[in-house]
């Protein structure tokens, strides 16, 4: 390796864990919101109460689900908005579901979520 310029960015040591894996930043959030879903074998849909704690242009995290099965492809409606957002459950944990959105949120809205006054009532 001599005379080769080894940079930060590749030495494991100097690099924080998930941070450098991030597209967007996260936004810590305490927001009430719906997860809707279609049956398995019938006709019609299902939803499921949730707190979305935290959220990015490209997904969120949702909780405090119940335990019913949840399929890999939902609806996300957030109090306060009219939207239907479009998800693919990417990951799921004991707490709950990693959402990403099928389309990235402008950052406008994203930062309005966020905000601690919204939804304004």
């Amino acid at each position: 390796m001599r005379g080769q310029n080894v940079s930060a960015s590749k030495n494991y040591l100097s690099r924080l864990p998930d941070e450098d894996r991030r597209e967007h930043t996260r936004r810590q959030t305490n927001k009430v919101g719906t997860v809707y879903y279609l049956l398995h074998g019938v006709r019609g849909y299902s939803k499921q109460s949730c707190r979305m704690d935290n959220i990015s242009e490209n997904g969120c995290h949702v909780c405090r689900l119940l335990s019913e099965p949840i399929p890999d492809f939902v609806y996300f409606v957030l109090e306060g908005l009219e939207a239907k957002f479009p998800c693919a459950v990417v990951e799921r944990s004991e707490d709950g579901l990693h959402l990403k959105f099928m389309t990235n949120l402008p950052t406008e809205l994203v930062d309005r979520i966020a905000d601690k006054r919204f939804p304004k009532k």
